[in-house]
């Protein structure tokens, strides 16, 4: 793997971070750019498998790579990507896809894998990076999270929190709808990807699992009061947390804390990853919210700025705590934060 000799370790400390195993230390993920190398810009070339693997050589083979960190492709579609799959239409941008709603009533019988040709292009695309990527890499599966989203995609989120009021059994219908098109689909590119990637890669969390592994989100959730959630978003959750080996919940703005109790309820979930969000306060200031997390026998997944990681460490169990730390500019920065991580992790139960 390029400029990552440690995979053998990163994954027996990987299980052991499933498994909330107390180890010398959480996991983390840091990278660091070599010298004279400034980055290639641009944006997602989405199908263009070999212009993608060219820039990717590039990129990784650029990157020293540090703690449980590893070159990995995100195979990106636009998020909550199945709604393409019913006949959504994507506007692909250089670093965005936006979908266009389609369904005008809310009428469920109309919702179908009615356009298998958009995931077939998807498919071949990521078969074509697995088959390039070889030992070099790790290759994703697709940004398919979110069911829900998913459908507010195809019906449009304000017509859709309308329906909730107005027709709610359109909604119960529709998401368990997308809930077998999402299983087929992932499915086969879990099957796809297994021998690439040892089992199950998550690229931008930086994690791996030897099974199924992928996040969960109902971002439209922040619009949601904890009964609609329990209501529209619980029986998604429910049955994605059975289908996955290794799910994890994609939190995504402190007004989801109101439902931190039905996530927390989910007997098979496995990790809940905070996101900072723009505007919002930073991870470090929501301590309680995430030992109450930890509390409860469920993972952490934190994205935390680099002055934040010594009162994360001196508050959180380092057992269960994976941290995002992303690129550093220098080493020696990059060997600093591992100190104070080996100095600071604890397990505190």
């Amino acid at each position: 793997m390029l400029n990552q000799e440690h995979w053998p370790e990163i994954k027996e400390r990987m299980m052991g971070y499933w498994n909330r195993e107390a180890m010398d230390r959480c996991t983390f993920s840091i990278s660091v750019k070599k010298p004279g190398y400034y980055g290639l810009g641009g944006g997602y070339e989405y199908f263009e498998a070999d212009e993608i693997h060219r820039k990717n050589l590039i990129r990784f083979g650029n990157h020293l790579y540090f703690g449980d960190a590893f070159p990995c492709h995100f195979s990106y579609f636009g998020t909550a990507g199945i709604a393409e799959y019913t006949g959504c239409k994507a506007t692909r941008l250089p670093h965005t896809t936006w979908f266009d709603p389609w369904l005008d009533e809310p009428d469920a019988d109309q919702i179908h894998y009615s356009c298998p040709e958009a995931f077939e292009a998807q498919k071949a695309a990521i078969a074509r990076m697995a088959e390039l990527a070889k030992d070099d890499y790790m290759v994703s599966v697709t940004d398919n999270c979110g069911v829900l989203d998913a459908l507010a995609a195809i019906r449009g989120t304000e017509d859709l929190m309308m329906d909730m009021i107005t027709d709610p059994e359109f909604v119960e219908e529709g998401v368990q709808k997308l809930l077998d098109i999402y299983k087929q689909t992932q499915t086969e590119l879990f099957d796809l990807l297994k021998e690439n990637n040892d089992g199950s890669v998550h690229s931008w969390m930086q994690l791996w699992a030897p099974q199924k592994l992928a996040q969960m989100q109902c971002d439209c959730s922040v619009m949601l009061s904890p009964e609609m959630f329990n209501r529209f978003a619980m029986p998604e959750l429910e049955e994605l947390t059975a289908f996955l080996d290794y799910p994890v919940y994609h939190l995504d703005g402190q007004e989801q804390i109101r439902h931190l109790d039905s996530l927390l309820s989910l007997k098979n979930l496995r990790a809940i990853q905070w996101t900072p969000v723009s505007g919002q306060p930073f991870t470090s200031e929501f301590i309680p919210v995430l030992q109450r997390i930890q509390k409860a026998g469920k993972n952490l997944v934190l994205v935390p700025k680099p002055w934040e990681v010594e009162k994360l460490l001196d508050n959180l169990s380092s057992r269960g705590l994976h941290l995002m730390l992303g690129e550093y500019p220098t080493q020696e920065a990059a060997l600093e934060m591992i100190d104070l991580i080996e100095k600071h992790s604890k397990d505190r139960g």
